[in-house]
């Protein structure tokens, strides 16, 4: 088996134990300061970006939902979908809801 002989256990082992700790502490205040500096910049990324993305992903997704509605204006014989069974059943009907008595279903009687 040909193993590459940097990733060898021992070989790691002795890099470890051979590295100067006074180098290694520093190094190890070096990446928590680096962190910790950059770790309000990342947050504030983060903020601006849904923050972006709440207010304008609506616009955008009309635009695009525009868009295809008028892709097929001038192509009448394009063969579209039918409508789901059901889709309009809670809609509200222009009588019966202008006359409600405060209960949210009115029963029909059959």
């Amino acid at each position: 088996m040909n193993v590459n002989q940097a990733f060898n256990s021992a070989n790691f082992k002795h890099r470890v134990s051979s590295m100067n700790p006074i180098l290694a502490l520093l190094m190890v205040f070096a990446m928590a300061l680096v962190a910790i500096t950059l770790l309000p910049f990342l947050l504030l990324f983060g903020l601006i970006s849904f923050l972006t993305l709440r207010f304008f992903g609506k616009k955008m997704l009309r635009r695009q939902q525009a868009e295809q509605a008028r892709a097929y204006q001038n192509y009448a014989n394009v063969q579209r979908e039918p409508t789901a069974p059901y889709a309009d059943m809670f809609k509200r009907s222009g009588t019966s809801q202008a006359s409600t008595t405060g209960r949210t279903f009115e029963h029909q009687a059959d």
